[in-house]
């Protein structure tokens, strides 16, 4: 019987069958101790050295392995009526390795490592069907401190293409027939994205950021985000518990 990382990598092709038996053992190892080093998530000292090996490579690159993963989730997706694609960016932090190389600045300028973002595909029943995108980047150490530039260049040449090129591959993987809902926290809330078209049955929910001009379908005035979205009806509730903080002022009930 196929182990569930053989049948996830059914499609995965690194051009050997014995790289793509070491791609299923070494994510059946690692996925079976996710808190664990290499050395202790390994079943044995050849697995170690076979997993160091497997990254070095020049025959394995990332968009390979997640190649079967990525026709998984769109299977997956295929199921669903209304399916959620969130994005969002997260940050690999190498610092206490001072002697990796290639690496970029991080959000703590002082700070050294990867960024990448993701679209990770969720079902309206909350269950998670696959990534579907991912890309990996290094911030050039030469733009350190010129962030007051950023803003003279074109978005193509900016961290913020990064929403867009995501929205762009989750229309192309998923069927037209599938409701797509791009979900994205403010770092999202940039013009270039809402002003992009999208295919039919392609929805976007952003956390706002700019309090921006907005135009009613049904009236022709021009109002704010914030004033528009005050007078809207309510769709529904949801009650959260958040714990308590210094900085957060408690909240009296009427």
């Amino acid at each position: 019987m196929s182990s569930w990382a053989a049948t996830e990598l059914e499609t995965a092709d690194l051009g050997d069958v014995r790289r793509n038996r070491r791609l299923v053992h070494l994510v059946e190892d690692l996925a079976a101790r996710p808190e664990s080093s290499v050395p202790q998530a390994s079943r044995d000292g050849a697995s170690t050295q076979a997993a160091y090996d497997f990254w070095q490579s020049p025959h394995v690159k990332p968009q390979d392995i997640l190649a079967g993963h990525r026709d998984r989730t769109v299977e997956r997706v295929k199921q669903q009526s209304v399916v959620l694609a969130i994005q969002d960016t997260t940050e690999f932090n190498f610092t206490s390795h001072p002697k990796t190389q290639g690496l970029g600045y991080l959000d703590n300028a002082n700070s050294r490592g990867l960024k990448m973002h993701s679209v990770l595909c969720v079902s309206t029943q909350q269950v998670p069907l696959g990534v579907l995108h991912q890309e990996v980047w290094v911030r050039d150490l030469g733009q350190l401190g010129k962030k007051h530039q950023r803003h003279k260049r074109p978005i193509q040449d900016k961290e913020s293409q990064r929403w867009l090129t995501a929205l762009l591959a989750t229309e192309q993987a998923i069927d037209e027939s599938v409701r797509v809902v791009t979900v994205a926290d403010q770092e999202a809330d940039i013009y270039e994205l809402f002003a992009l078209p999208r295919r039919t049955n392609s929805e976007l929910l952003i956390r706002a950021y700019h309090n921006r001009s907005v135009k009613s379908f049904a009236e022709p005035t021009v109002e704010k985000l914030q004033q528009a979205i005050g007078q809207s009806p309510v769709c529904g509730q949801l009650r959260l518990e958040l714990p308590r903080q210094p900085q957060r002022h408690p909240v009296v009930p009427p």
